[in-house]
């Protein structure tokens, strides 16, 4: 019988746990020093704002029994998924690419459950274009997905050469 916390399974879990930690920090970080908007380049602000919706505020109007059930249902579901697709995957790529996504819900799903909205602080705007406050957890759930969707394009790109 295969052993289920393999090689890439480990890999998984200390990234998960590193982004997780990490999240956790910086907005420890943000909290205890943004009292007001920090502009740190011209395209680039510290603000904390507090969301209480998914990615950009959607649902943030929603019935409470629906965004609750959203928010709090998806990023189990997501964990548990990315956790075993990397055990079935055995690539180093993916581990790292899952833990990304993995420990980035595993960070905005802490602060659902614990303060019943995400912490957000990174904004970016130039001139008329803004966007949406965010975290390191949602940044490395973009990265994740980013370097996972390179990674299939690219391998199958290859395969089929």
């Amino acid at each position: 019988m295969e052993r289920i916390l393999n090689q890439h399974a480990l890999i998984y879990l200390a990234f998960l746990s590193t982004v997780f930690l990490l999240d956790l920090f910086t907005k420890h970080l943000a909290e205890s020093f943004i009292k007001e908007d920090i502009q740190v380049l011209p395209f680039l602000k510290l603000v904390l704002v507090y969301n209480k919706g998914v990615a950009f505020g959607l649902l943030s109007d929603a019935p409470d029994w629906l965004r609750i059930l959203v928010l709090l249902g998806v990023p189990p579901i997501a964990i548990v998924f990315t956790f075993f697709y990397t055990v079935k995957s055995r690539d180093w790529l993916v581990s790292l690419s899952m833990g990304a996504i993995g420990g980035g819900a595993l960070g905005n799903f802490y602060d659902r459950l614990i303060l019943g909205e995400v912490r957000d602080f990174i904004y970016f705007s130039y001139g008329k274009f803004s966007y949406p406050a965010f975290n390191v957890a949602d940044s490395m759930i973009s990265i994740g997905i980013v370097l996972f969707l390179l990674r299939e394009t690219l391998f199958k790109r290859y395969r089929l050469n």
